[in-house]
């Protein structure tokens, strides 16, 4: 890749991205130390994206013009693009979670009389009439089907429990992989599945249960944790969900969301994923200060 400019990371970019995108010329952006770097695959391509960034900077008003018509057409795709490029590990995770969903829904029986969603359950289940029988958590070690221990997250029973809760990995993904990076940001969602899955499994046994709000408090915590620990870096995550989703968590676990009759709640998911980005969170923040006492004063 060549190196086209760099800015301030403060700096928008977003009309110089969709102008580039409109022409079809190939690019990346990465972030450094407080700065962003607009990469291109082609030397042509650099004296453009040049171009058309300084007229921006001196015509703020007259940003380079793209066809109307290609503009409509080309806008969605553009910002699929958009978010795939800056995050594709929440893209990833979001893409897999509406594919597994919709091929579920494709079988036309519930979720858990469907063949896709019994090889995604954290315990493999047969049945005998109305009674449904759950292997042990070593059994299902030993069998080798170890990705059970991940994947109840893909699992979803409805449009709202999907929507609700891509919603929230997208909103706090994307920071978390803005700032980390999509590897960081995958092995914390992996974990925090893992957590969260076996945490449910211990409280309340073997069972049919799903979905990705234990990663969403996976999330949640390491946000929390690093605010916490590295308050001038901290995440732009308000007080405000902070409170709503720890009050929904005592909430779950008191049953009265149950009383409501709006379906069970993962309750030991949300705890297990909550503590694990807590921890991660903490240990992260721990880390950074050592490393910022280290380098000492500049």
């Amino acid at each position: 890749m060549l190196k086209a400019l760099e800015t301030n990371i403060e700096e928008d970019l977003f009309f110089l991205r969709d102008y580039l995108f409109s022409r079809n010329i190939d690019h990346r952006i990465s972030e450094s130390g407080g700065r962003q770097t607009l990469w291109v695959f082609r030397l042509e391509h650099v004296g453009e994206a040049i171009d058309a960034y300084e007229k921006f900077k001196t015509f703020p008003a007259k940003k380079p013009q793209v066809s109307t018509s290609a503009t409509l057409i080309a806008a969605p795709l553009m910002g699929l693009l958009r978010f795939f490029s800056a995050s594709p590990a929440t893209s990833s995770l979001v893409l897999l979670s509406v594919l597994v969903f919709i091929c579920a829904q494709g079988d036309g029986v519930p979720p858990t009389s469907s063949v896709l969603m019994s090889k995604l359950f954290f315990s493999p289940v047969t049945s005998a009439g109305d009674q449904f029988y759950f292997l042990s958590l070593e059994q299902v070690i030993l069998s080798g089907e170890w990705w059970r221990l991940v994947t109840p997250m893909f699992i979803h029973f409805s449009w709202i429990h999907i929507i609700f809760n891509l919603l929230w990995c997208v909103e706090l993904g994307k920071k978390i992989e803005k700032r980390i990076g999509y590897l960081f940001l995958s092995l914390l969602v992996i974990f925090s599945s893992l957590s969260s899955n076996l945490i449910q499994y211990f409280i309340y046994g073997p069972s049919f249960f799903g979905g990705l709000s234990g990663v969403v408090y996976g999330l949640l915590g390491y946000c929390f944790a690093w605010g916490k620990m590295v308050p001038r870096k901290k995440f732009d995550v308000s007080k405000g969900i902070y409170s709503f989703m720890f009050i929904f968590l005592m909430l779950g676990f008191s049953g009265l969301i149950d009383l409501l009759g709006i379906g069970k709640i993962a309750n030991g998911a949300h705890l297990g994923g909550l503590t694990f980005g807590l921890l991660l969170g903490f240990l992260s923040g721990a880390v950074s200060r050592v490393r910022k006492v280290s380098r000492g004063p500049k």
